[in-house]
């Protein structure tokens, strides 16, 4: 019964005709004789949050008072070795986080080095606090989201303020809304040219194409961990960043460039190093598909052991980029 393939309990105990306690409590003596051995040390960890349903108020069984109970977890993840998930706790806030990290052996923590998260200002001050040695990396997927959102909340302005309704077919900026999210390197000389074109005639104030071409200085800061990092290139990109920031009049993007302000520091170790956050969000999917298998989870504790034990098997070693090796 010890598969690779995670199925639920119902299922295998049908499989097998015996009761579902049978091969639940099986599951449990051979998933806790696995996860209950010690942490090998951990140099890059990542944090990052996953839902496990929508939170909802629930009567405590010991005071019989009603509770909010919170449906967000925090998982811990072993970035660059071959741990995966290494636990879970409830909540997404700073105290879960630092608690976790206090529970664990001094000696354990102190060896880590590097941090990935997103943009998330509560894992941030857990890693202040908890891990103060340590290097916070943002993570350069979210970067670019927020990027990306930042063109979408000025070409809904835009739209609002010109035509005083939602974007619908017959306008260009809503037909083009998916080219305005395309990296500047997959488009041709001839469709950036009818890009902008059409643009200023439909934007006067020309905020969508100042948002887009902020957009595109992030990218072009981002790709220097492609070029390994230097650090005269990126500030060269940095530069011109704030530059063009500075001399937009537009809201959004100047909101943008103050994220980005605020989070330079992590920004900068995550070009230099070539690390991210990605195992994490990886395993966040796992995370969702055991609990789509299992029709939902009743009791956390379970919950969470068939999570750890569907992400920590050696069978789901990743080799680190080369970018990786250079923290």
């Amino acid at each position: 019964m010890r598969t690779r393939a995670v199925a639920a309990v119902a299922a295998v105990a049908g499989q097998y005709r015996c009761g579902w306690h049978t091969v639940h409590d099986h599951v449990i003596a051979v998933a806790e004789d696995a996860l209950e051995v010690e942490l090998a040390p951990v140099r890059v960890l990542g944090i990052d949050e996953t839902r496990r349903g929508k939170a909802k108020w629930e009567h405590d069984p010991e005071t019989g008072r009603r509770v909010w109970v919170d449906r967000w977890d925090t998982g811990l993840v072993d970035i660059t070795g071959v741990q995966g998930l290494l636990g879970q706790v409830n909540g997404r806030n700073s105290a879960v986080v630092i608690d976790w990290l206090a529970a664990q052996d001094p000696t354990w923590s102190a060896q880590i080095t590097h941090v990935a998260i997103d943009l998330s200002a509560v894992y941030a001050r857990a890693v202040r606090l908890g891990l103060p040695h340590a290097v916070v990396i943002a993570d350069r997927f979210h970067l670019v989201k927020k990027a990306n959102d930042m063109v979408d909340a000025v070409r809904r302005r835009v739209t609002w303020a010109q035509r005083g309704r939602r974007g619908r077919k017959i306008d260009f900026e809503w037909i083009n809304r998916r080219r305005l999210l395309r990296g500047a390197e997959r488009l041709s000389a001839q469709q950036r040219a009818t890009l902008f074109a059409k643009l200023l005639a439909a934007d006067p104030n020309e905020d969508i194409a100042a948002a887009w071409i902020a957009k595109e200085h992030l990218r072009e800061l981002l790709s220097c961990t492609d070029r390994g990092g230097l650090r005269y290139e990126i500030s060269a990109a940095l530069d011109r960043f704030y530059r063009f920031c500075a001399a937009c009049t537009v809201p959004e993007v100047i909101s943008f460039a103050r994220t980005i302000e605020a989070w330079q520091a992590p920004i900068i170790a995550a070009l230099q190093t070539g690390l991210s956050n990605a195992r994490s969000e990886g395993y966040n999917r796992i995370v969702k598909h055991v609990g789509r298998i299992a029709f939902g989870f009743r009791n956390p504790e379970n919950q969470r052991r068939r999570v750890r034990w569907a992400c920590t098997r050696q069978s789901r070693r990743v080799t680190p980029s080369r970018h990786q090796c250079h923290y």
